[in-house]
């Protein structure tokens, strides 16, 4: 089997919004054969998506995001209750969200869709069925960094 030639460029920056450890841990190796150049930034709940997104305490260094991948139940304050907080806030009133939750609910879905999300992906059982997050990622980025791209 060929393997697809990488693309090189300038990296995604993504922050991943999730609690559960065996999904981060899946997307993190699904994400290592994405054929792009991306860097996942991972934290477990709202407080400290704030801190990494203001770029304080552990996180003063941190990369801004480019995406938000954002699962829906959390703990202490759930996806669309962030959702809205981050609408309501200029600063981060624009930036792209990727809903990736195990919720099938036609009503976060049209939540979804008031709130601006670019994306509404229901998470896999299986690593192989990744491909749906994995392709919009790689869009997102042909798209964003098609200047800074070379193959």
């Amino acid at each position: 089997m060929a393997l697809k030639p990488k693309i090189t460029g300038r990296i995604l920056e993504i922050l991943h919004v999730e609690d559960n450890l065996g999904d981060v841990v899946l997307l993190k190796q699904v994400l290592k054969q994405a054929g792009f150049p991306l860097h996942l930034n991972t934290v477990g709940d709202w407080e400290e998506a704030l801190l990494f997104l203001k770029g304080e305490g552990r996180f003063a260094s941190r990369p801004k995001p480019d995406v938000l991948l954002l699962d829906l139940n959390l703990p202490k304050k759930d996806g669309m209750t962030i959702l809205v907080e981050m609408r309501q806030n200029p600063e981060w009133r624009e930036l792209p969200v990727i809903i990736f939750t195990s919720s099938e609910s036609d009503l976060d879905r049209a939540w979804a869709d008031r709130l601006n999300v670019s994306h509404f992906v229901t998470k896999p059982m299986d690593p192989d069925q990744y491909g749906e997050l994995v392709k919009y990622l790689k869009e997102f980025w042909i798209k964003s960094f098609r200047n800074h791209r070379s193959t």
